[in-house]
């Protein structure tokens, strides 16, 4: 079936799936019988228009012509009962990054989180707060101890002093753990701050008393002591940082991290090193349709599992073999992924309330212009009747990313924003070759190093997780990014940041990160050359286009974050001047052109730039009511 046939008859757009099963039945006292079911259908899939699954995808403009579809039409949307449903990305903060915050007034005086998950797993993420008392705050009973540092663990109830956390780890000794908090001991400032945690815990001086002291407030009440010690060494193993590691003999890695967010926390608190910021956008990640169906295809496949179960169940106490085809009920899967792309309501159905609701809308089919804008809009999920001005504000580092004008009027103002138009979001990559690249390169792992070695080298994390330590990071940095331009080892969308000041190298492969496209400027002079304008003008004849010049290292993909670590010249113009008036000689990148900040509807105002502000984001709005030509196809709908 057509994607047009679909909308013309009222119809899902949809693919089969099919599972290959493998069936065991297992007798006392027999072998067990094994039997294969090939291409079981479970249920129905629908199809982005466009995508490598679509049947449109690869056709020739003619052929297209010929099927009543517009050649122009991007795709990107979904056909649910006729009718065009497009999924509005939907913005979160990243996980697996530790954020150090100020608390203006309460117990704490600062916090450090970290929203620990899994790479491509299905778990929850698990959350730990590892806080500072604040000053003379109520739970400070006896003035002499001060200001104390607690970690808040998942699922255990109350509040744990860090030390014990360190202990219950393994780490029993003193020095141990301030070496893994404080990596130089000729720093007082650091050695007084930690001193009333260690008062604190000087009564708890052995592995398995720590893991009751935490059991006992997690597990329930009348357990043996066993019981409460197994507890919370699954709780340290499976749920605090699980991004580290889960398996066992992960104790030192979660060691030497906690000890990182404490001394993040520590520095903080000396105002040596800044506050996070919530609203920075390398802060934050966009869940687009691959992630939002990912989440609903997983409920809704442990339901199906689960029924399976239940019918199994049911016939093997009766003693009899029963039907798989009778056991998979396929509407659990089709009717679940078609409820929430036709209501938008994300989430099980039975739980409509808890669900999210406006993830799915009906593509805009207004203008050409509305339907590109509608499908690179972006969603913040904050009430929209919150006080807080902060989440609303255009933030310094939307600049090339997010659109300044384009977004609506009223309740919904910056919380609604439109991607700009070279605006590229990661599609994620495996860590695994860098990991690999980085073992071969002199990264000494925090497995075999003497901690006393962190304070004059660079930390390296890899997706947040830290991996080990590098003593020559100009080097290191320099041949990634040559790797990274080369497309060897490093996907062209991988983000590296070398933060000189923190001495920290962070290299991200994750999905969601915001990127746009930069020119590339070696000594002063641009890598783009006359040779490729003028093979990219003869692009029909030599298939010479934009991945092209990816690969060969002329542009590459800048992430908000390593933004900030790289010097970009407006114009080409300004690598000129430089020359003359030396305002600068280190330029690393240009901008492929300044009016590429704008959104799509902005983009076709004309002089925005001698406009007031608000007038821009009026007609933003406007332009997408304006009569123009909606599609080569418009006619036959």
């Amino acid at each position: 079936m057509m994607p047009n046939e679909a909308r013309l008859r009222n119809l899902t757009y949809s693919a089969p799936l099919y599972v290959d099963i493998t069936k065991t039945i297992v007798k006392e006292g027999e072998d067990p019988v094994e039997t294969q079911h090939q291409k079981t259908f479970i249920g129905k899939i629908p199809i982005m228009l466009r995508s490598t699954y679509c049947l449109l995808s690869g056709l020739t403009d003619r052929d297209l012509t010929e099927l009543n579809e517009c050649p122009l039409d991007p795709g990107g949307y979904f056909i649910i009962n006729g009718s065009e449903k497009v999924l509005i990305a939907q913005e979160k903060m990243a996980t697996n990054t530790v954020y150090v915050f100020s608390m203006k007034d309460g117990k704490y005086a600062y916090k450090s989180e970290i929203r620990s998950c899994l790479e491509h797993s299905s778990r929850p993420t698990s959350t730990l707060w590892v806080n500072m008392m604040a000053k003379g705050g109520q739970a400070i009973k006896k003035a002499a101890i001060g200001q104390r540092i607690i970690a808040i663990l998942p699922y255990i109830k109350q509040e744990i002093p860090i030390m014990i956390v360190f202990r219950a780890l393994g780490f029993v000794a003193d020095r141990d753990i301030l070496e893994h908090i404080i990596y130089d001991f000729d720093d007082p400032e650091l050695m007084e701050m930690v001193k009333p945690s260690l008062d604190e815990a000087f009564v708890i001086q052995e592995q398995t008393v720590a893991l009751n002291f935490i059991g006992s407030r997690g597990a329930r009440p009348g357990v043996t002591k066993e019981k409460r010690v197994k507890y919370a060494r699954e709780i340290l193993q499976k749920e605090m940082l699980p991004h580290v590691g889960v398996s066992d003999f992960c104790e030192t890695k979660k060691a030497y991290f906690l000890g990182y967010m404490v001394h993040r926390l520590l520095l903080a608190a000396l105002g040596r090193r800044e506050l996070d910021d919530r609203d920075h956008y390398g802060n934050k990640r966009l869940d687009l349709a691959g992630p939002l169906l990912a989440f609903l295809f997983r409920g809704l496949f442990k339901n199906l599992m689960k029924e399976v179960r239940l019918y199994a169940q049911k016939f093997i106490d009766r003693g009899k073999d029963f039907n798989l085809d009778l056991a998979i009920k396929t509407k659990l899967i089709t009717d679940g992924l078609r409820y929430s792309l036709a209501t938008g309501n994300w989430g099980d159905q039975k739980k409509a309330h808890q669900a999210r609701a406006g993830v799915s809308q009906v593509l805009n089919r207004l203008t050409f212009a509305s339907t590109l804008s509608h499908l690179r809009r972006v969603n913040s999920p904050i009430g929209r009747d919150g006080k807080l001005a902060k989440p609303r504000q255009l933030h310094n580092t939307l600049w090339g990313m997010i659109c300044p004008a384009e977004t609506p009027e009223g309740a919904a103002v910056g919380l609604v924003k439109n991607l700009a138009l070279m605006a590229y979001i990661s599609v994620g990559s495996q860590p695994s070759p860098i990991l690999e690249f980085l073992e071969e390169w002199s990264m000494e792992n925090l497995e075999e190093i003497a901690p006393s070695a962190i304070a004059n080298a660079t930390k390296i994390f890899v997706n947040g997780c830290w991996v080990g330590i590098h003593r020559d990071p100009e080097q290191l940095m320099a041949t990634l990014r040559k790797l990274r331009r080369q497309m060897d080892i490093i996907v062209s969308e991988v983000s590296m940041i070398r933060d000189i000041r923190d001495r920290e190298i962070r290299i991200y492969t994750d999905a969601g990160r915001i990127c746009r496209p930069l020119l590339i400027v070696e000594n002063g002079q641009l890598l783009l050359k006359k040779r490729h304008v003028d093979m990219l003008k003869e692009r029909e004849y030599n298939n010479y286009g934009w991945q092209v010049l990816v690969a060969q290292g002329v542009v590459e993909y800048i992430d908000t974050l390593e933004e900030e670590t790289v010097m970009i010249a407006m114009n080409p113009e300004d690598l000129r001047q430089e020359k003359e008036y030396a305002y600068c000689t280190t330029y690393t990148h240009c901008e492929i052109h300044p009016a590429m900040i704008l959104g799509v509807c902005a983009s076709i105002i004309p002089f925005p730039d001698h406009n007031q502000s608000p007038r821009n984001t009026y007609q933003s709005a406007m332009g997408e009511l304006t009569l123009i030509y909606l599609s080569k196809s418009v006619y036959h709908l």
